[in-house]
């Protein structure tokens, strides 16, 4: 089955409750978008979390970003054969 050209919009959480413990979901969902642009995203809401003192929703998007990153690497070694 191909993949879509577009991701699939998904609706972002709004608060750290919103969101849930799942860093992995959400990090495969931004690694599947355009790096720069989910990156500035993800930075986005973690430079609104800190300024509204929610330590646990930065602390979140920090990990999301990180995960992500992961996932993107993964995918570009495996695309370029190396394991």
């Amino acid at each position: 089955m191909p993949m879509p050209s577009q991701p699939i919009p998904m609706p972002l959480p709004r608060d750290f409750t919103d969101h849930g413990p799942c860093v992995e979901d959400l990090a495969r969902a931004f690694a599947a978008q355009d790096a720069a642009t989910s990156e500035a995203l993800i930075e986005t809401l973690a430079t609104q979390a800190i300024r509204q003192w929610r330590l646990d929703d930065a602390t979140f998007w920090q990990r999301v970003k990180f995960q992500a990153r992961m996932i993107r690497a993964r995918q570009g070694a495996v695309s370029s054969g190396k394991h």
